[in-house]
């Protein structure tokens, strides 16, 4: 499967806009030839205390396991099982969390199944390895491609985060 999302400043974005745009493209693994719809989304920033980022420069971060959330946008971070991406190439980095897929049977897959469905725990003998790698490069296992037009996006709050912003996104995936 080609990548079609080429353009490097696609993840260099405000963390919204990013949140967004990856509704509706497709997140492929390389060896599997399987691909996941992304069906939701949550933005994080760096100054909400719940951010992974939070209040830490490149710098401060390079000994952290979320070190690959302040590498260049686009980068994936697996952390608990979840899968984010770094986003603005900044001093501070802001990150997406894709929040749950739909696999080609159409079951909607959350964090948890997710990560199992990629091999994204350490504890398989076939895992990604996608931990720190460019999503647009030909080294991640897992990678993002051009999926389908989205109409309409439903914004809410994040889940089990205590905040009025309204940086959750979702497609109508019936």
């Amino acid at each position: 499967m080609r990548k079609n999302i080429e353009e490097e400043n696609f993840f260099a974005r405000d963390a919204k806009e990013v949140a967004n745009d990856l509704l509706g493209k497709f997140i492929c693994c390389k060896d599997r030839n399987e691909k996941y719809l992304i069906v939701e989304t949550e933005a994080y920033y760096y100054e909400e205390e719940f951010c992974y980022g939070h209040d830490k420069t490149k710098e401060d971060a390079k000994k952290l396991v979320s070190a690959p959330l302040f590498e260049c946008p686009g980068t994936w971070c697996i952390y608990g099982g979840q899968l984010l991406l770094s986003v603005k190439d900044d001093k501070y980095s802001d990150n997406v969390l894709i929040k749950s897929v739909k696999d080609e049977g159409g079951k909607i897959l959350g964090p948890d199944k997710m990560a199992q469905s990629l091999h994204l725990y350490k504890s398989k003998p076939d895992y990604c390895g996608c931990h720190g790698q460019y999503s647009l490069t030909n080294n991640s296992r897992i990678y993002l491609v051009n999926g389908q037009e989205i109409s309409k996006i439903i914004c809410a709050k994040r889940v089990n985060i205590k905040s009025d912003k309204e940086l959750n996104f979702k497609i109508n995936i019936e």
